[in-house]
């Protein structure tokens, strides 16, 4: 059984961990542009824990509408349509360790004690970004199915349509995103398209597909190969780095139709990712909001260790206006 450690020594490091909790939750949502989008957008939540996350869908099947006239009979079947997508929480953890060694070392200075856990925490946070946004590009299958859902399970390669949210995206059309088979309607991102070229085409279509009124994308998400191709066959007034509020907080990016445009080095090769951020949370469990533990020692071990701990999911409130191109065979 682990036994507490140090209370004296243990008191400042506790300390000091929870008073950098708010950077790192702040450090954390701000690496990668979309969850910096959906934080700005207020679609970073918490909520209590429960068995799974229910969220109600924005889109319903309903065959009850018609047109009428005068006394004609109105249609008042009941509806068994669905109501509810169901997302399973998913955790995550890592670890902050401190050895008899460094705790003996350091232990007569408040100051090197900080030191010492500023570097700790700034080693857990690098781990962090980079787990999460290896996540955010998954299917969620990653490590037995126990890695959060990611753009490649909840905007998927529609060549299989498979299960989100709970929901069957085979059998329920309505639930499905839009996707483009890029090598099967088009040749190569810069083969002539009438008077565009096919990188363009196929961009201006996903576009099209994925806005419904003044609803459109909030950004276009790929990887480094496909924003150079971009940029090499769009020039003057049509292409342009943007004073946008992504721009303004340090992201580097280009627009298409007035749309920010960033690559991801985590984005799966050949694809671009066409997302709108008020239509989908990253939702983060109460308690388990990369909160920090005590430290405990065990009992074998010169040594302590306090857990960092995250109860997430991403979760979509409506699927149609997110879309996928994949497939993009680059110019040559």
């Amino acid at each position: 059984m682990a036994t507490p450690a140090n209370p004296s020594f243990d008191a400042l490091v506790s300390t000091t961990i929870k008073n950098y909790r708010p950077k790192l939750i702040e450090n954390l949502m701000s690496h990668e542009a979309f969850f910096w989008l959906l934080k700005s957008k207020g679609m970073v939540v918490e909520e209590d824990g429960s068995r799974g996350i229910v969220q109600p869908l924005l889109y319903g099947e309903n065959d009850t509408v018609k047109s009428y006239s005068g006394w004609d009979l109105l249609d008042i079947t009941p509806q068994e349509g669905i109501s509810a997508s169901e997302y399973d929480w998913k955790f995550l953890a890592t670890s902050i360790t401190i050895n008899g060694e460094e705790e003996f070392r350091n232990s007569g200075s408040k100051t090197r004690v900080i030191e010492l856990l500023k570097t700790k925490i700034r080693q857990a946070e690098l781990s962090l970004q980079l787990t999460l946004n290896a996540m955010l590009f998954g299917d969620g299958t990653g490590n037995g199915g126990k890695d959060i859902m990611g753009l490649a399970g909840a905007v998927e390669n529609g060549a299989s349509w498979g299960t989100y949210g709970g929901i069957s995206r085979d059998t329920h059309t309505f639930w499905r995103n839009q996707w483009i088979d890029f090598d099967a309607s088009y040749t190569t991102f810069s083969t002539a398209h009438g008077s565009s070229i096919d990188g363009l085409a196929a961009m201006r279509t996903m576009f099209n597909n994925v806005s419904i009124g003044k609803v459109t994308p909030s950004i276009i998400i790929t990887n480094q190969t496909l924003v150079e191709n971009y940029e090499e066959y769009v020039e003057g007034d049509k292409y342009r780095t943007t004073q946008n509020a992504l721009g303004d907080v340090g992201f580097r990016n280009v627009e298409f139709k007035g749309v920010p445009m960033v690559y991801d080095n985590d984005c799966p090769a050949n694809t671009m990712f066409f997302l709108n951020a008020d239509f989908m949370k990253f939702v983060v469990g109460k308690g388990r909001n990369f909160k920090s533990t005590e430290f405990m020692r065990p009992q074998n071990q010169d040594a302590k260790s306090s857990l960092i701990l995250l109860a997430a999911q991403l979760v979509s409130l409506k699927s149609d206006v997110q879309g996928v191109i994949d497939d993009f065979v680059y110019a040559t």
